[in-house]
């Protein structure tokens, strides 16, 4: 299961970051409405969202390979997980308006990342 957590989450920033990638402009206004119109800002959609997406999924990939490593892979889940969620809601205190779409990625960030806490804490070796 703990395995599994890892890589479905790996899954998840591989795929959104590969569809960054291809397609910035549509998942820009997808997420958020709008999209930025001038290249700096499709180039860093492309970087940020997508390039450092897929390295993301990359990682955590490799860390779900190897038993020894699992942990550390949830580990990742959690801090992954939990820092976009306290960005997210920051986001939505200052600025307001989240979309629906915004508060279900909230919802299924915390719920990922309290699931990897309960996996790490029935592992004997790993702590969170």
């Amino acid at each position: 299961m703990q395995a599994l957590v890892v890589r479905l989450t790996a899954a998840v920033f591989a795929l959104y970051g590969l569809a960054f990638v291809l397609a910035p402009a549509a998942l820009a206004r997808w997420i958020t409405g709008s999209a930025p119109t001038a290249s700096p800002g499709m180039i860093d959609l492309r970087a940020t969202y997508g390039g450092m997406s897929v390295a993301v999924g990359i990682l955590l990939f490799r860390l779900a390979s190897r038993p020894s490593t699992v942990p550390l892979g949830l580990v990742g889940v959690v801090l992954l997980m939990l820092g976009m969620a306290a960005g997210g809601l920051y986001g939505m205190l200052v600025d307001g308006s989240p979309s629906t779409l915004m508060l279900v990625c909230l919802g299924l960030e915390l719920a990922v990342a309290a699931l990897a806490i309960r996996l790490l804490r029935s592992t004997p070796t790993a702590r969170f």
